[in-house]
């Protein structure tokens, strides 16, 4: 149900941006400035909270580039059900670990229509691997007091996805994004719930980013 809420809020999002801007079609002159990014950073939503990012991009044609993206956010099993005692104080039942994940995202990224839509909104393409650590704390401890007794593991799997760039200015522009993420896990097993192994960290995930033009 989660997966569902995020892909239907970013198509509603995608289609409002592509309805709204993207009506005026024309042909672009050769000698009209091609706007670049060279690094992003930003937060992101996925199936198991807020996390946030930073990508840097390396141009290998006109208007496709190599990007690295590094993200760090919380990872939940779908099951997981927080509740309440009479003190207000929240718990999971069943829960053994806090878990979080660190994938590295290594992909191509190209710009669609980008000579037929008129205006500063581009929408683009992406996709590639993602080598991902995991990191998991006890959590029957307090937050920082169970940093020390962490314990890793690695996922790695392919994502793909789509988004709408918008240029503000020469040097700064804002992206909006939904990638879709397989993760399956690697060795150890992770477990954020008691007896109940996470065999697939990814899911879906919506990033909005902020984009330094060069």
């Amino acid at each position: 149900m989660r997966t569902f809420k995020i892909i239907l809020a970013a198509v509603i999002l995608f289609s409002a941006y592509i309805n709204l801007f993207s009506q005026v079609r024309k042909n672009q002159s050769e000698s009209e400035e091609f706007h670049r990014s060279s690094f992003a950073a930003g937060f992101l939503y996925t199936e198991g909270g807020f996390g946030i990012h930073g990508t840097y991009y390396a141009p290998i044609g006109r208007i496709t580039d190599l990007m690295l993206k590094l993200s760090f956010s919380g990872v939940s099993d779908n099951s997981e059900v927080e509740y309440y005692d009479p003190y207000g104080n929240s718990y999971i039942r069943g829960k053994v670990n806090r878990v979080f994940m660190m994938p590295l995202s290594i992909g191509i990224k190209h710009n669609i229509f980008y000579d037929d839509l008129e205006g500063n909104f581009k929408p683009f393409i992406r996709g590639g691997v993602a080598p991902t650590l995991v990191m998991t704390t006890p959590y029957n401890e307090s937050f920082f007091a169970a940093i020390p007794d962490m314990q890793t593991g690695f996922a790695a799997g392919p994502f793909a996805g789509a988004g709408l760039e918008y240029y503000e200015s020469k040097t700064l522009g804002m992206s909006i994004a939904l990638d879709y993420y397989y993760l399956p896990v690697i060795g150890r097993t992770i477990y954020s719930l008691q007896d109940k192994p996470m065999n697939n960290l990814g899911g879906a995930q919506i990033s909005f980013t902020m984009l330094f033009l060069k």
